[in-house]
């Protein structure tokens, strides 16, 4: 694929010492049309802003870490490549950093390849909630407060599972919410979905990981305790007693610029800080 129009989106809290930001900005002004969110206009000094959700252009830079990339996917307006700058903390998102991504873009302009990574379609009820990138994560809405859930793989009951919630993960999310709750690293290749109980009452709840084609069922079973399921730390809704929420692949995967086979030296570096 080649990039006649560059979209880029920063971090809203970003920290640019070395100025890595308006270089590229400048770089790309000579190279393509560019589509600046408001973060990245002000940066550059230019009063040319566009919202996140209005960017129709071929590439997406973000500078920033994963929730950025997250809170971007969410917004924008169709499937773009998006090429992750690490600005941020723990990125598995990320691939480059901004000298790096300085020194590279022309190629990237001229070419790229694109990986596809699975989004989950989440639904409460009938009612369609945004894909998730990394997670939905089921809690209850009282901290402290154990609930119960009955967990079904392709129409089959797989678990009567009390808990404080159960992370349901793509395995672009396994590094996420899902590692920390105890599931297991998943290569982004593997075709599967992660199910992982937070905190159960019983030592023998484990965390699965079920074909990535299945349709996953959770339903909530205790009146008094009513939950809320939260799409990759973004988008927050309320579950109450006897509501369903059905899990299957996105019919839209997320795009990114390959960038060489870096998943294994991403975990060894970012865990072994």
């Amino acid at each position: 694929m080649r990039a006649r129009s560059v979209g880029i989106i920063t971090r809203i809290d970003v920290k640019d010492p070395k100025g890595h930001i308006p270089s590229m900005v400048k770089k790309l002004s000579y190279k393509a049309k560019l589509f600046l969110d408001p973060v990245t206009a002000s940066l550059a000094g230019t009063g040319e802003a566009t919202e996140i959700d209005e960017m129709y252009a071929d590439l997406i830079l973000i500078f920033g870490g994963d929730g950025t990339i997250l809170r971007s996917l969410q917004l924008l307006p169709k499937p773009t490549p998006i090429l992750g700058i690490n600005m941020g903390e723990v990125g598995f998102l990320t691939v480059v950093d901004p000298e790096t991504a300085l020194y590279v873009i022309d190629d990237v302009l001229e070419g790229f390849e694109v990986v596809e990574r699975a989004r989950l379609a989440v639904k409460l009820n009938e009612f369609e909630l945004p894909c998730a990138m990394n997670e939905a994560v089921i809690i209850t809405a009282r901290p402290a407060k154990i609930s119960e859930f009955k967990i079904y793989v392709d129409g089959k009951f797989m678990e009567d599972l009390r808990a404080d919630g159960v992370v349901i993960a793509t395995p672009t999310g396994s590094t996420a919410y899902a590692m920390s709750a105890g599931g297991p690293i998943v290569d982004p290749r593997v075709d599967g979905t992660i199910i992982v109980p937070l905190a159960p009452y019983k030592l023998s709840a484990r965390p699965w990981v079920v074909p990535g084609n299945s349709i996953v069922k959770l339903e909530l079973m205790r009146e008094e305790k009513e939950s809320m399921v939260v799409v990759d730390g973004q988008y927050t809704s309320n579950v109450k007693k006897n509501d369903v929420l059905t899990f299957t692949r996105c019919e839209t995967p997320a795009l990114f610029v390959k960038f060489g086979d870096k998943f294994y030296d991403l975990v060894r570096e970012k865990l072994g800080r």
